[in-house]
């Protein structure tokens, strides 16, 4: 385990669903929500980190009563600051996404796709119970790619178990486990850490010490570089082994309760 230095913590990242927002109880939790004020109140920076590009976030409605020092959108390709204004992004190349669309197009995979429009490639009843679980509007296009830039992320919805390996074979596509049963195609060398690196950079904290909360394999990383990572209750079993400390489920006033043991609210 890492040494810690609470004193030290500057800033707090949190991954939004199971984490941030809890999906059982369909909200964020007041706890949660007096907690995030609480930190700013004492000088922290606070920001989310998470897997939904912006316009997904937003539909959680979770920026009403928290005053963020910035948000990180999918997985670390967007950056974004105090006042929800992109500061980074990291999207594919013409090349690339034409090469993206062709292996799905001949897969028969449907792509959840986040650019400068939200759309479907299919009508996959999949795509739409898997979006409709984690609370995202079902986009109304159901279309090819035009091409357009495609600026967030581009998701699949066939398990973990599939075999993406052609979509490997382009030259910076990786894929990255998400929630439940999304697969993310995303930018080699982007990742949340790459993302929060990012927000430090232009808060002009990069050396920082820092907190993350999170439950997601997207989350390896961000967990397991922080100063202290703490996975919660809920997390996907894989996670556990990159973090430091473990909380309770997202359901319960875990991370509010976490701030307080480590002494960065009262």
């Amino acid at each position: 385990m890492k040494k810690k230095i609470k004193e030290q913590i500057q800033a707090v990242f949190l991954d939004i669903d199971g984490t941030y927002y809890d999906h059982e109880k369909d909200k964020v939790l007041p706890s949660t929500m007096k907690a995030m004020r609480k930190l700013k109140e004492r000088g922290y920076k606070i920001a989310l980190c998470s897997g939904r590009p912006l316009r997904m976030a937003q539909e959680l409605s979770i920026f009403d009563g928290v005053q963020w020092d910035g948000f990180i959108g999918s997985a670390g390709n967007t950056v974004y600051d105090e006042q929800i204004q992109l500061i980074e992004k990291n999207g594919f190349s013409n090349a690339g996404l034409k090469r993206i669309f062709s292996i799905a197009k001949e897969k028969n995979l449907c792509l959840y796709v986040n650019g400068s429009s939200a759309f479907l490639t299919q009508k996959d009843p999949e795509a739409m119970r898997v979006l409709e679980q984690f609370h995202v509007q079902i986009p109304n296009e159901i279309r090819d790619w035009d091409p357009e830039d495609v600026v967030d992320m581009i998701s699949l919805f066939k398990g973990y178990d599939y075999d993406y390996s052609d979509f490997l074979q382009i030259p910076t596509v990786k894929t990255q486990k998400s929630s439940g049963c999304i697969v993310d195609l995303i930018k080699e060398g982007v990742s949340k850490v790459k993302g929060i690196e990012s927000l430090l950079k232009y808060w002009h904290m990069e050396q920082a010490p820092y907190m993350a909360f999170g439950d997601s394999l997207n989350d390896k990383e961000m967990i397991q570089e922080a100063t202290i990572g703490v996975a919660m209750e809920n997390s996907d079993p894989d996670l556990f082994a990159y973090a430091d400390f473990i909380c309770g489920p997202s359901d319960q006033d875990s991370i509010a309760l976490t701030l307080r043991q480590f002494r960065l609210i009262d």
